[in-house]
């Protein structure tokens, strides 16, 4: 393995008898912002625990700055931070002492860092974690986190449940801090808005496999979705390769396409459409038509 951000080779994990990861390869580029996607329970939070160690794989080998989980030391841990949903922190203790706790067992933490950021959010080192707000208590989670300057940050859905102003204020702030030192962040949620907003790099998870592993503006030019107008019925089927979905309603044909090019619009012309135009597809789109038919052909 080199030194990339993240590295998994050949991953695979059974959970009684069950498949839920099925030789997944994926790499994140040092400085790289990748977003990681999948339905719920398509296994992207077991991915993180087997990287971070905190699970085993079936099989296949798994890195964090080029080393390998096995071998990670304390040392090697302080170097990179990790954000979970939920943001459980002891709810009984007042800031001040999380925050007193957190330096106890930090191998390095940027005082002056986490003192800028207390100020931006304005948090009360005196209230009780459990009298904060959701957001900031996410707010306070990523404090600590990049308290300690890692290289690399892994975001497990940190904005679930977050109020639109809280989550945006998150997204900034960890854009911000990552590109700044070219820290490199995996970045997994549910909201698919966000991952468009942040990400340089996206992952589709399906079916156990990663049917979709390619730069964010690649994925957009390579997936097309076309509604085309016949004179008379629409045709039962076209000789296309890679078709992702394909609906048809009387003279109306509507089909998404993986990789589009001047060939198969050659194709497409010898039925003489009337017309065909192209329907805009955001990242949520594409992530529905990848999820919910067949896995996206040839994507990767």
């Amino acid at each position: 393995m080199n030194n990339a951000a993240v590295e998994i080779e050949n991953l695979v994990k059974y959970y009684e008898g069950r498949c839920v990861l099925d030789g997944i390869n994926l790499k994140v580029p040092s400085g790289c912002i990748y977003g990681l996607l999948g339905r719920n329970g398509v296994g992207k939070t077991t991915i993180i625990r087997i990287l971070l160690g905190l699970e085993s794989a079936s099989r296949g080998r798994t890195s964090l700055l080029g080393v390998e989980t096995a071998r990670l030391t304390a040392r090697d841990r302080g170097r990179i931070g990790y954000v979970a949903e939920g943001h459980h922190l002891i709810q009984h203790y007042r800031l001040a002492r999380l925050v007193e706790l957190y330096q106890g067992l930090a191998i390095n933490w940027n005082e002056q860092f986490f003192a800028e950021l207390i100020a931006r959010f304005r948090l009360p080192m005196d209230r009780k974690i459990k009298q904060l707000s959701n957001g900031m208590r996410a707010q306070l989670n990523l404090s600590l986190t990049m308290a300690i300057d890692p290289q690399l940050l892994i975001l497990d859905d940190p904005t679930l449940g977050l109020d639109t102003i809280s989550r945006r204020q998150f997204l900034e702030l960890a854009i911000d801090l990552i590109q700044r030192d070219g820290r490199s962040i995996l970045f997994c949620s549910h909201i698919l808005s966000d991952v468009e907003r942040i990400a340089d790099r996206v992952g589709i998870l399906a079916a156990g496999k990663l049917v979709v592993d390619c730069q964010l503006e690649e994925l957009k030019n390579r997936v097309r979705k076309l509604r085309v107008i016949f004179a008379d019925a629409a045709p039962a089927k076209l000789p296309l390769t890679e078709i992702i979905s394909c609906q048809a309603s009387g003279r109306e044909l509507v089909l998404t396409v993986a990789n589009w090019n001047e060939h198969k619009q050659a194709m497409l012309n010898t039925f003489q459409p009337q017309s065909c135009n192209e329907i805009p597809m955001s990242l949520e789109d594409i992530f529905i038509e990848c999820t919910q038919t067949q896995p996206l052909p040839s994507a990767v």
